[in-house]
């Protein structure tokens, strides 16, 4: 952290090395390829609705709508875009990121409108076959936008200024990194030299290293010093950087192999300084809040087919066996925070301490009635309450007994990072066959790594596919007793 301390304020000028500051080295270009964005779609919409009413009724129709449409589209378009962080410079040039992110943000945006113009009794106000075809084109659109984006930038790098010539000063055994080498070639630069600095630390054999530096970018058409040496040493980089004042040239300090992976990370704003991001969080707010959405709105339209059901096998558990129709037991929740979570009762038997043995095949604990709750997953119903609640969410890792949790996390490494988000109903692991009871650690950890990579992985999409995909498998009840 001492060296950390040190070099945080020599961030932005490393940070420097690894993109042109004349093409996307101001915040210019997002915005500029966000208001294309924006135009393009006001445009196709009013396209989409001249051409679709001219080919069937001979005339363009009211374009005043069709622009009232696109500018609503845009404007949804670009707040959910910019939710995502696909402006982002680091994310401008993925070609394959920018068409998967943005053909998703634009399905998204249609699938809201035409809810809000259900819910509003307004579907006439989708204009019929001009919606789709808005739709389909857009789609078509986006791909070639971003491969047309995208190879602007491109020029932009290699072609605003020319080769750079570079000259590299460096320490013995400390290369400048493949990375930031690669860097440099990519944004234009060429390294014409490289000096190591003398192995002896005594100030005349670095005064005669410097002149040796100052006499060749004299000679040569040089235009940017890097120095290549450890951040630890700030004394020789003050030194250095005494020398090469005499010279009009920039000089940058690349990093070292310590600096270099801290710098692979986002950098992010922090008043007037920057930070290194170590950790983000799995989500955004935002995220966090179309999550929490979807949650919501899915839960409220399943009531009225699911409060029947409820009744229904609420009386069967009561009548079959002596007990509260429904099971309470504590288990942890998001960021660590115990919650009750509701199940219907399915054993004769209430365990909630320390000690808590896993159904298996065949248990006698198992009731009649909650053998067959259990095979279908009837039993985790209930826990729509504790969606409504906040305290779970439909897709997550499933919550474990805390017996277990205090089990499973002193043997599998990581296992506390699945509460970094909300525990769910069903979830990545349970979709992909890990369901049922754990006997062997090696069936936990693979549970576990399925509930990891959901928490790196996480979208809405993925949710809606776990939704469907669960909804599937519960039909076949494979590992369920």
């Amino acid at each position: 952290m001492a060296l950390l301390n040190e070099v945080q304020p020599k961030l932005a000028a490393a940070s420097g090395v690894l993109r042109d500051n004349a093409a996307l080295g101001s915040g210019g270009v997002p915005h500029a390829v966000a208001l294309l964005d924006a135009a393009c779609i006001v445009v196709l919409s009013i396209a989409c609705g001249a051409v679709y009413n001219f080919a069937n009724f001979g005339q363009v129709g009211d374009l005043n709508r069709y622009f009232g449409v696109g500018i609503a589209v845009a404007i949804l378009f670009s707040i959910s875009a910019h939710a995502r962080g696909l402006y982002l410079r680091s994310q401008l040039q993925q070609l394959g990121v920018q068409i998967k992110g943005m053909a998703l943000v634009w399905t998204i945006v249609f699938l809201c409108l035409v809810m809000v113009a259900f819910a509003l009794n307004a579907s006439d106000a989708l204009f019929g076959g001009t919606f789709l075809l808005f739709f389909v084109s857009g789609l078509g659109g986006i791909a070639v936008l971003r491969w047309s984006t995208r190879r602007v930038l491109v020029e932009i790098f290699r072609g605003a200024r020319g080769k750079r010539q570079v000259i590299v000063v460096a320490q013995s055994g400390r290369p400048v990194s493949n990375s930031v080498a690669r860097a440099i070639e990519v944004h234009g630069g060429s390294v014409c030299q490289t000096i190591l600095l003398p192995e002896t630390a005594n100030d005349s054999a670095l005064s005669e290293c410097m002149r040796e530096v100052i006499d060749y970018v004299r000679r040569r058409s040089v235009e940017e010093i890097l120095l290549a040496t450890s951040w630890a040493d700030t004394p020789l980089i003050e030194k250095i950087t005494g020398h090469l004042r005499v010279v009009p040239l920039p000089v940058k300090l690349v990093p070292d192999a310590m600096v270099s992976a801290l710098l692979e990370r986002p950098l992010v704003e922090l008043g007037h300084t920057r930070a290194v991001e170590l950790q983000r969080a799995p989500m955004t707010r935002p995220q966090r809040a179309a999550k929490r959405l979807l949650d919501i709105v899915a839960t409220v339209a399943a009531l009225p087919l699911v409060l029947p059901a409820l009744a229904v096998f609420g009386a069967a558990v009561a009548l079959d066996s002596r007990g509260p129709i429904l099971f309470r037991q504590l288990r942890i929740g998001f960021n660590g925070r115990p919650f009750q979570i509701y199940k219907f009762r399915t054993m004769s038997t209430l365990e909630n301490g320390a000690i808590i043995r896993q159904a298996c095949q065949g248990d006698a604990r198992v009731t009649r009635v909650g053998r067959v709750l259990r095979r279908f997953s009837i039993d985790e119903l209930p826990q729509l309450l504790n969606v409504l609640k906040g305290e779970m969410s439909l897709v997550g890792p499933r919550p474990h007994a805390l017996a277990h949790d205090n089990e499973y996390g002193q043997i599998i490494a990581c296992y506390a990072a699945r509460h970094n988000v909300k525990p769910g109903i069903t979830g990545w692991a349970q979709m992909n066959g890990w369901r049922g009871a754990t006997p062997e650690i090696d069936l936990m950890r693979g549970r576990v790594e399925h509930d990891l990579w959901y928490v790196d992985h996480w979208s809405l999409w993925l949710d809606i596919r776990i939704l469907i995909g669960t909804v599937l498998r519960v039909c076949r009840a494979q590992n369920a007793y």
